[in-house]
C-alpha cells in the first residue's frame, strides 16, 4: 500500500507499506493524521507567505 500527496505542482510519495496485508487501520490512521497536519502547516505558510508578499509591495 502507498499513500501519495498531491500538491499543485506534483505527486509526491507520502508513505509506503510494502508487507501490509489484513487490517491496515492502526498503520494508516497516524499517517493520515499527519498528512492532515501537514496540509494546514502548509495552508499557513503559503498565507504567510501571500501576506509578507502584499506587505513588500505596498
Amino acid at each position: 500500500m502507498t499513500a501519495h500527496l498531491r500538491l499543485a505542482s506534483a505527486e509526491v510519495l507520502f508513505a509506503s507499506w510494502p508487507d501490509l496485508h489484513g487490517d491496515w487501520t492502526a498503520v494508516v490512521h497516524p499517517t493520515l493524521h499527519e498528512a492532515i497536519g501537514l496540509h494546514t502547516a502548509l495552508s499557513i505558510a503559503t498565507d504567510a507567505l501571500h501576506l509578507a508578499n502584499h506587505l513588500a509591495t505596498r
